[in-house]
């Protein structure tokens, strides 16, 4: 049973995080790209910023890609344990400060994606 519900929270966790780099990519990005020159701001701050989102988008999307990666195997999981253990810390620790800074509840889908993937890790093979 540990394996089964394992490869079921990386599976629902690693959707979770696509989702999320896919609503960033497509509504977030774009939207401060809008407000940030509709307030005129200059052209090579705006390209430094977006560079710096993109990269926040790709990066999610990696680690979506690295979890589901481990939720389609059977065999050697184990050894992605301590990244995926570095994902769930990142991913919680992210969404615990996102939201006392922004106070922000959507912000505590960060902190469910990140349990998610820890409780996974922390399953016992059976």
């Amino acid at each position: 049973m540990g394996a089964g519900l394992r490869r079921i929270l990386l599976g629902l966790a690693g959707l979770l995080m696509a989702f999320a780099a896919f609503v960033n990519a497509t509504v977030a990005v774009p939207h401060l790209r809008e407000d940030l020159l509709e307030i005129h701001v200059r052209p090579t701050l705006v390209s430094a910023i977006l560079l710096g989102l993109h990269l926040g988008t790709f990066l999610m999307a990696g680690f979506a890609l690295l979890v589901l990666a481990a939720a389609a195997q059977r065999q050697g999981a184990s050894a992605l344990r301590l990244p995926l253990l570095m994902v769930a810390l990142m991913y919680t620790v992210f969404g615990v400060f996102a939201f006392v800074w922004s106070g922000s509840r959507h912000t505590l889908g960060y902190v469910v994606m990140g349990v998610m993937v820890g409780v996974a890790c922390l399953l016992r093979e059976v």
